[in-house]
């Protein structure tokens, strides 16, 4: 039978235990995050992110946008604009400059992204398909998201098909490689 200090003995060295616990758990989700965050500020827009647009000012021309099929937004008084391969900053300032030149005087245009297109996983993994894009996102979570691993699946080294400006890559990444939206992930069937 225990006594009463020994009781509280194990009970401050399990909250010791669970506070480190939380602290590497912390530590490792802010770097993965800030990970994520850093691979979004180049990320180039493509058809499906959803765009809040803002003109300080002028809430007639701000609002709501999609970038369609043809990788255009269609904004009031410009009509449609090109997003497709752009940067977040790189429209702002083509939106900015075309309202500037045409209509507004010294325009302030603020955009953010509220909805990333999905990324999509097939091959060995128990449910393929498309799935919504998280913030830093690695591969790891999304073979966990899909259902994980089938039993004939090669785990590691995984392709990843993206977008850049560059045009199509095909990269072999690890499981803790991030994803962006629209990427594509191939889990290959190992041979034995």
């Amino acid at each position: 039978m225990l006594g009463w200090g020994k009781i509280v003995a194990v009970v401050r060295c399990c909250r010791r235990l669970f506070a480190a616990v939380l602290v590497v758990w912390l530590t490792a989700g802010a770097a993965a995050s800030a990970q994520g965050i850093g691979d979004l500020e180049e990320y180039r827009l493509g058809s499906g992110d959803r765009l809040d647009i803002t003109v300080f000012g002028h809430p007639d021309v701000s609002g709501e946008f999609e970038v369609g099929g043809s990788g255009r937004v269609t904004l009031p008084l410009l009509g449609q604009v090109t997003a497709a391969g752009l940067t977040v900053t790189e429209l702002t300032d083509r939106i900015a400059a075309a309202l500037d030149r045409n209509y507004l005087v010294d325009p302030r245009v603020t955009i953010e992204v509220l909805n990333y297109r999905p990324y999509y996983i097939l091959g060995e993994v128990n449910s393929p398909g498309s799935y919504p894009y998280i913030s830093g996102l690695s591969v790891r979570q999304a073979v966990a998201i899909a259902g994980g691993f089938t039993r004939r699946a090669r785990e590691s080294p995984v392709v990843v098909i993206r977008d850049t400006e560059n045009g199509r890559e095909t990269l072999e990444v690890n499981l803790d490689a991030p994803v962006l939206p629209g990427d594509t992930i191939e889990i290959e069937r190992r041979l034995f």
